[in-house]
């Protein structure tokens, strides 16, 4: 399966979940293409409209996962505004995973899975479920390979 995996991190928590899943998901002998989401300029967590120096094409994969960070507990404006932007999402399955220092409770994890999974629904994607992973002092190599494997086997129809 071709498999993309278009990711915003900041502080490389978010990027080191998705190269884990990369990894994973290649494993299993899968063509999986990790893509940057690079914004221009400086964008804060109220933030309406984020402009892109790329934005990869949904087109190009037959499943498309999207990562990124809880900001003041709501999804990273970059995950919202590509969700909004990418080109091919319509009836392409989808799948989200977010990150958080905060453990789940306190992050705001709640609302950004609402809101990344209406946006998918919107583009018209055939959303998977998503999963969620807080890095703070809770967060384990233990707890990382639990998150990679819910999300392999998410993607890969539960084959993981």
């Amino acid at each position: 399966m071709k498999i993309g995996v278009f990711v915003h991190s900041k502080t490389g928590n978010t990027a080191r979940l998705a190269l884990a899943v990369t990894h994973g998901l290649r494993e299993k002998g899968h063509d999986v293409a990790v893509e940057l989401l690079r914004p221009v300029g400086k964008v804060n967590p109220g933030s309406l409209h984020v402009e892109f120096r790329n934005l990869p094409d949904a087109a190009a994969y037959e499943t498309v996962l999207i990562g990124g960070p809880i900001w003041a507990f709501s999804a990273s404006p970059v995950v919202t505004s590509a969700i909004k932007q990418v080109p091919g999402l319509k009836d392409k399955k989808a799948l989200y995973f977010l990150t958080s220092f905060l453990p789940s409770p306190l992050s705001g994890c709640k609302r950004a899975h609402a809101l990344v999974s209406r946006l998918l629904k919107d583009a018209g994607s055939a959303e998977l479920e998503g999963c969620s992973l807080s890095w703070g002092l809770w967060c384990s190599k233990k707890r990382l390979n639990a998150a990679v494997a819910k999300i392999c086997a998410t993607v890969l129809g539960g084959a993981a």
